[in-house]
């Protein structure tokens, strides 16, 4: 058995909720489809580049999954040859065939075992996705010389300032690698937030437990299935593309990218909380000194410098996530850096 027309999309849509494990021979390597939305790729001659790249954790995310769909047809039909492991995830196929972003809880909320807190299809996706990821990385747990990575691409709610960015998720000794963030860089990619605090995100779950270089990737707007200009990706298609085949992943500089330091969360305490800005404001917009850019019964979030800006604000949620993240640019000299 194969993948039908070498379309682990259609696969995945198809059987949303399970599918037979089963495993079959490509040019350059053996391919295990483990579950649904959960491909492996073991390459003939693998480098030391132990790579997952996960898409559709929010299920109406469309852009990237198509992005690493097509990647993934050009695997198997032998169109790249394939020199890394790779791990692809197509979270929430459920939420996917409904356009939505999540059935009934957010997932990417859900990670470093917060499923355990919650029941339903989100919470049971959750551990399935950390299980294939701890499956996939222990083979090298005793390889130090392993690089493990693990690229989560979105696409975001609103519009950006910055079309394209990052999330670097906290780091508890502060010490931030510099090859990866030459990578962004080399991946179009425009801006990079660097997380002040533990989440609950699957990109902070593969850094947290597996030690893996691991970013929350933002690659746009969100669009419906066949209504994305894949075009916009060019730059990260061709960057994972010679990740692929030649297992090594292209830098160019980090000063093309600006950087900024998460200053806070935004938490909805209450049913009367509100950002005093218009619905359609985009990602990174700034604000002056004083300005009370939140506010409830419980609560009010004075803006502290002018030039603070926000990030994935949105009120409509349960009380006690993150409304917003707010920002302040740093420069690459405020990093340490290794």
């Amino acid at each position: 058995m194969t993948i039908p027309n070498n379309d682990f999309l259609a696969l995945t849509l198809a059987h949303q909720e399970a599918i037979e494990p089963f495993s079959f021979s490509f040019l350059t390597g053996t391919a295990f489809v483990e579950d649904t939305g959960i491909l492996r790729l073991e390459p003939n001659t693998p480098s030391d580049v132990n790579l997952v790249l996960s898409v559709g954790v929010h299920g109406n995310e469309t852009g990237p999954i198509e992005l690493v769909n097509q990647l993934v047809s050009q695997l198997l039909t032998g169109k790249l040859t394939l020199k890394v492991r790779l791990l692809v995830l197509i979270g929430n196929p459920v939420a996917a065939n409904q356009a939505k972003r999540f059935c009934e809880v957010n997932l990417n909320r859900l990670f470093v075992g917060v499923w355990q807190q919650y029941e339903g299809y989100e919470a049971s996706r959750a551990e399935r996705l950390e299980q294939a990821i701890s499956d996939f990385f222990a083979p090298i747990a005793d390889k130090p010389e392993g690089l493990k990575l693990h690229y989560d691409l979105h696409t975001a709610i609103r519009g950006s300032e910055y079309e394209k960015f990052a999330v670097y998720p906290y780091v508890e000794n502060a010490v931030y690698h510099r090859a990866q963030l030459e990578f962004l860089a080399a991946s179009g990619i425009d801006a990079v937030l660097f997380s002040h605090q533990a989440t609950t995100t699957f990109s902070y779950y593969s850094h947290k437990v597996h030690g893996a270089h691991s970013f929350t990737i933002e690659l746009g707007k969100v669009h419906a299935f066949g209504e994305n200009d894949l075009s916009r990706f060019a730059d990260i298609n061709t960057s994972l593309t010679t990740l692929l085949t030649r297992g090594y992943c292209p830098r160019v500089s980090a000063s093309t990218m600006t950087l900024f330091k998460v200053l806070d969360s935004l938490i909805k305490d209450d049913d009367s909380y509100r950002l005093n800005l218009a619905n359609d404001v985009k990602n990174f917009t700034q604000f002056d000194e004083g300005f009370v850019l939140a506010e409830s019964i419980k609560s009010q979030y004075l803006v502290e410098k002018t030039g603070d800006a926000l990030v994935f604000p949105n009120t409509q949620l349960p009380i006690g996530q993150r409304a917003g993240l707010m920002v302040r640019p740093i420069t690459q000299g405020d990093l340490t850096l290794n």
